[in-house]
């Protein structure tokens, strides 16, 4: 698509520089706004190794702080689109729940009007062409510096300055067009002009794939007297829709939350431009008395009010029905991945940017590799996860051999759900360790890439001694049948401590002992190994064959758990 795109474009854009010379300034000017935003978010995103993650974690514990901070956020940051991506990595990473992650979005669309109020009031009250370029080479200077917050700092004075200096442009070149072009003759009256001005505001924020950048051209359009009001209204309804529609293509790799999260910003979005459409009238007969009232002539600013007043609206109307809300999105969206254990859940390529978020994935999708290790180790002995996770004594459970007699192909169970499980953790956390800078996030990442190591090795061992377990288990030789037994009997009671560890939200003191008494069952060496099946072998209780499987399969018994409890140590932070 991209191949096609590319040529496409510069061939369209040469075609229309030759054809409509004035077009210059203002596409220029939008490519030059553009730019800057990006600019800016790149800044943004150099001073969030952290902060911003803390930040998010800390201050949204309600609905209403979750707004405030969506708000606030987009503010400072004028990108509700990056902060809009920045809920749905962290809810993918679930360092935030769906619910305040759905209220950081409403406060991104009210923050969102911001930007409005500060491109009315300085885009057209002041020449920002004239301190645009003093404030991109003061950012400039600020880049050649080798601390990564300053530089981020230099990021954002730049960006700022290329945003000013795009919105001048753009002004200027409707400004020129304002005498050949008049986009009042193109005005439908009524509904049907609601829609199409609508239409126009939506496609426009698609193509340049920022809300920002459709304002500016709305407001020089606006300032202009080419368009009313209600035609600015409506492209401000369509360009607040058509920046719901960049975030979900944003989520289109995140976790199940994320996409969820994504399809609520695309539904309220509907939802407020639905009510807003219904009192267009009333709501700037609003506009007009609020204008008054604080003596506003400006229609930018009156334009801005409107913004305000349409976000306001839309979170007025879903706060009373949230809850009904959240509940319907996870009904209608599943998450079809939690039957598949193959494909990873958490790593979403999105928080690749952000330390915390990414840092968090990796543990999660650690856990994930865990529960599918389990799964193979717990099988191959003879039990399911359930039983494992059960209260039935472990003794009474190894009575019952009946998945002993299932044929597992655990060559292909370690390719699918182990291996490649591995592979997308190994790809992920090289990619993400690029932006991790803190000391304790690096050692924690490799406190997790070490648990994902043990967890592999634990599962390779298992392969290795899955098929003499469910040989000798079942064997005539009640001897060798029983000495099989306790070794499954005792790696089963170490797994179930470790379920017991990993639910608990108690103390786990108490837990922590248990794993410890249970792994000091595999505290045997080689000469006790030795010892013990020289004596089984001289009273004739098993042949030499079966001898010589016992000492290399207790052998492999003692690393599976001794890795298990290796990894556990490294992901959950507890010392066994």
């Amino acid at each position: 698509m991209q191949k096609i795109f590319t040529p496409a474009a510069i061939i369209m854009l040469c075609y229309v520089f030759y054809k409509f010379s004035a077009s210059i300034e203002i596409i220029s000017g939008v490519a030059i706004f553009l730019f800057g935003m990006l600019v800016l978010q790149d800044g943004f995103k150099m001073l969030s190794g952290g902060f911003l993650e803390k930040m998010m974690k800390k201050v949204t514990g309600n609905i209403f702080k979750s707004i405030a901070f969506g708000a606030i956020s987009t503010t400072i940051m004028q990108s509700s689109t990056l902060i809009s991506l920045f809920a749905i990595s962290f809810v993918s990473a679930s360092i935030i729940s769906l619910i305040q992650g759905v209220g950081i979005i409403f406060g991104s669309n009210l923050g969102n009007s911001t930007g409005a109020w500060i491109i009315a009031s300085i885009g057209n009250k002041a020449n920002i062409s004239a301190f645009a370029l003093p404030i991109i080479a003061f950012g400039v200077i600020f880049l050649f510096h080798k601390l990564k917050a300053i530089k981020g700092f230099g990021y954002i004075l730049a960006g700022i300055g290329f945003v000013f200096l795009g919105i001048a442009y753009i002004q200027m070149g409707f400004h020129k067009y304002q005498g050949t072009i008049e986009f009042a003759q193109y005005n439908i009256a009524g509904i049907k002009g609601m829609f199409v001005f609508l239409g126009i505001g939506l496609i426009a924020t698609l193509i340049m794939q920022s809300t920002h950048a459709t304002l500016v051209l709305i407001m020089a359009t606006l300032s202009t007297g080419q368009i009313s009001i209600d035609n600015g209204a409506a492209l401000t309804i369509g360009a607040q829709l058509g920046s719901s529609i960049t975030t979900g293509i944003g989520a289109l790799n995140a976790s199940i939350d994320g996409k969820r999260l994504a399809v609520a910003h695309i539904v309220f979005n509907i939802i407020t431009a639905f009510f807003a459409i219904l009192l267009i009238k009333q709501i700037i007969f609003i506009v007009d008395l609020i204008a008054m009232g604080v003596g506003i002539e400006n229609i930018n600013l009156k334009l801005a009010i409107f913004h305000t007043l349409f976000n306001c609206l839309g979170i007025a109307i879903m706060i009373p029905i949230l809850n009904k809300f959240i509940y319907y999105l996870k009904k209608f969206i599943s998450n079809k991945k939690q039957g598949d254990l193959d494909s990873p859940i958490y790593l979403d390529e999105s928080k690749i940017d952000f330390a915390n978020a990414s840092l968090e994935a990796i543990r999660n999708e650690t856990k994930h590799l865990y529960d599918n290790s389990l799964s193979i180790i717990a099988h191959s002995i003879g039990f399911d996860r359930s039983a494992i996770r059960s209260f039935e004594p472990i003794e009474n459970l190894s009575n019952n051999k009946a998945l002993l007699k299932d044929e597992i192909d655990i060559d292909s169970l370690y390719d699918t759900k182990i291996k490649s499980l591995s592979n997308a953790i190994i790809d992920f956390t090289t990619k993400a360790k690029t932006h991790m800078g803190k000391e304790e996030q690096m050692k924690e990442v490799f406190k997790l890439q070490m648990a994902s190591k043990s967890i592999v090795e634990a599962t390779k061992h298992m392969r290795l001694v899955q098929k003499n377990i469910q040989k000798y288990s079942m064997s005539e030789n009640k001897i060798l049948s029983k000495e099989y037994d306790k070794m499954r009997i005792t790696l089963a009671h170490l797994l179930r401590s470790i379920e017991e560890l990993r639910i608990s939200d108690e103390d786990n003191v108490q837990i922590l002992k248990k794993i410890s008494k249970y792994k000091s069952s595999f505290n045997y060496d080689d000469f006790d190994i030795l010892n013990k099946i020289d004596q089984l072998i001289s009273q004739k209780s098993i042949n030499i064959s079966e001898g010589t499987s016992m000492i290399n399969d207790l052998s492999f018994i003692k690393r599976i758990a001794l890795a298990l409890v290796e990894a556990i140590s490294n992901l959950y932070n507890v010392d066994i």
